[in-house]
């Protein structure tokens, strides 16, 4: 199948804004309701402490799940102009994503949490702020989150990685209970209570083992997922599944009514990367595929975040914001 150039728009420089340190690091950044970017940022010689480890005795490394040094933070939403969302006087949560609930409330979510026997129990690693930084609620997301995403009324969409959905860090083990995440996809809602799992899904869906796509538009969540890599729809508690061939693995998912765009991993080493196609009749068809490219034609650098919404792919290189839709794409 031959690949069609697809060239990205540029749409804004991504920068702390008005208030903020030009020097400041970006430490998350992930796609809010509305096609906004928020970004998580604080300053260059604190941000490697958002993302310390330990060495155990063996000599492995594991992210530590609470911050133990004293950092403060900003977070800021892009439409494209950056507006500050919220000061942090001290981040809690280490690994942290950042995304945005209604009434200008911020929720801070540490990738790992760890499970230790009562009275500790589990780490708090969900926090609600507002704009000023003061801690509205806490609640247990549980480890491994591998990435979040918000709905315009509040709810929070969680997928995890295979550690958040096996066991670790004290949890499903020796009596602890089972991991949070162990179902692969979980949504909290506004008062951070989980209030729906994939383990809830109908009958004959095979199971999670890592949720590397996550699209959610509006209430309505579209995952890919490891094991299957089908593409399913969760609209309205109902849950609807598509499955496919034309990719080994799914990383991204861009979807608008019956047509999608999948970026992923072809099968061996041929085809490619990038696939649009239809859904029918319980089917992904490839119809075309596609690569992405700068403005200007020339490749994408070595390191590049995607992210989509809708129908929309978001791609971030360094500072600069990129788009293009579904209309664009072969």
């Amino acid at each position: 199948m031959d690949e069609t150039v697809v060239r990205l728009r540029h749409h804004a420089v991504l920068t702390p804004g008005p208030g903020g340190d030009p020097t400041d690091e970006a430490v998350s950044l992930a796609l809010a309701p509305g096609g906004r970017i928020v970004v998580l940022w604080t300053s260059r010689a604190r941000a490697e402490a958002t993302r310390a480890r330990i060495t155990a005795a063996s000599g492995v490394t594991f992210p530590e799940s609470r911050m133990s040094a004293d950092v403060s933070a900003r977070v800021t939403v892009h439409a494209p102009d950056a507006v500050e969302a919220a000061r942090i006087p001290r981040l809690s949560v280490s690994h942290p994503y950042a995304q945005l609930l209604p009434e200008d409330r911020v929720l801070l979510v540490g990738a790992r949490a760890a499970w230790r026997p009562e009275p500790e129990g589990p780490e708090r690693n969900a926090v609600l702020h507002d704009a000023d930084g003061h801690v509205l609620a806490e609640g247990v997301f549980g480890d491994g989150v591998a990435g979040i995403a918000t709905t315009p009324s509040g709810n929070c969409w969680v997928r995890y990685f295979d550690e958040g959905i096996f066991g670790n860090f004290g949890w499903g083990y020796d009596g602890a209970p089972p991991p949070v995440g162990e179902s692969g996809l979980v949504r909290f809602g506004p008062d951070l209570a989980r209030n729906w799992s994939y383990s809830e899904r109908g009958a004959g869906l095979p199971g999670m083992w890592g949720t590397p796509a996550l699209n959610v538009d509006g209430e309505t969540a579209w995952v890919s997922y490891e094991q299957a890599n089908d593409i399913v729809r969760i609209a309205d508690g109902r849950t609807t599944c598509w499955t496919q061939d034309a990719l080994a693995r799914i990383h991204v998912l861009a979807v608008g009514a019956d047509r999608v765009a999948a970026l992923g991993r072809p099968h061996g080493d041929d085809g490619p990367d990038y696939l649009t196609g239809t859904l029918a009749d319980g089917r992904f068809d490839a119809t075309a595929g596609f690569r992405l490219a700068l403005p200007d034609g020339s490749p994408l650098p070595e390191r590049w975040q995607v992210f989509a919404q809708g129908p929309d792919l978001h791609v971030v290189c360094g500072q600069d914001w990129y788009r293009v839709g579904l209309d664009d794409l072969p």
